[in-house]
């Protein structure tokens, strides 16, 4: 547990910035808090520390790239064209 809430992030426009690196995203929080994402109501704003977000967003890239590999390798290499003499 964290003894300071100093270093809190509060409001979906600073949690926006804080993810994203875009405010414009703050649509995008609730269905983050939603997903589990560490992020929780604090006298009616939504909050989140700096360093679980960032751990959050660090295990979604690995998870994106992770469907990202399976996807290619499950389309397989493209069959080799052949030409044909006439």
């Amino acid at each position: 547990m964290v003894a300071s809430l100093k270093d809190l992030i509060r409001g979906d426009v600073p949690l926006a910035r804080a993810i994203f690196n875009d405010e414009r995203k703050r649509r995008l929080i609730p269905q983050l808090q939603r997903d589990g994402w560490p992020i929780f109501d604090l006298a009616g704003k939504r909050c989140g520390f700096p360093a679980d977000l960032a751990a959050a967003a660090a295990r979604a890239r690995k998870a994106a790239q992770r469907r990202l590999k399976q996807r290619v390798r499950s389309r397989g290499k493209p069959a080799a064209e052949t030409e044909t003499s006439i």
